[in-house]
């Protein structure tokens, strides 16, 4: 049975914002491929009701069933994306008539873009994103793609890049690192 709260509703709910106009229609196209390939793990039952579902679990499963075919970012974005696809369609489902697409600027809600001021200026810069340095003694050894470890009920962590031959000193290693990255508070 195909409910108003459906994977197939959600992605029908998607196509009519583009078709009136009410989303821009590349991103409610982005939207519709990221919850149709990521909602496509789900059985009959989960998706009859898209709206309750936990996302963070749920991309604990894509990521264990299908992450290897996507990059760590492509997992974010895909995620993003199907979050906004459902508060949206959450937020039609409770009151048509006061609906307004939440659209995202360059990955951020429209009430945190950038103000511009008199002279074309725009707010402070985005921090700058940490990227590992490569090692220079060759190759890096073949490695787990991603692997999800879920740490709240609300909060999955990432790890990418663990070597399938990791050692017991290298495990230590990492667990110091993320040991001394903990709050004391």
């Amino acid at each position: 049975m195909d409910g108003k709260k459906s994977r197939k509703s959600l992605l029908d709910f998607l196509d009519y914002l583009a078709k009136k106009g009410l989303m821009n229609k590349a991103t409610a196209n982005a939207r519709k491929a990221a919850a149709n390939n990521v909602l496509s793990i789900l059985d009959e039952n989960e998706a009859d009701d898209v709206t309750v579902v936990d996302i963070d679990q749920l991309f604990v499963r894509f990521a264990n069933l299908q992450g290897s075919k996507y990059k760590p970012e492509s997992l974010n974005v895909y995620k993003g994306r199907l979050k906004a696809a459902i508060v949206d369609f959450k937020n039609y489902q409770n009151n048509p008539m006061t609906f307004r697409p939440a659209v995202q600027f360059n990955g951020r809600k429209a009430a945190e873009r950038p103000k511009t001021g008199g002279q074309g200026e725009v707010g402070p810069p985005d921090p700058p994103v940490f990227r590992p340095v490569a090692s220079v003694s060759g190759p890096p050894p073949a490695s787990v793609s991603v692997l999800p470890i879920p740490i709240r009920p609300d909060l999955v962590v990432q790890i990418q890049g663990l070597p399938y031959d990791l050692t017991a000193a290298e495990a230590s290693k990492i667990a110091n690192v993320i040991r001394a990255m903990a709050s004391t508070e």
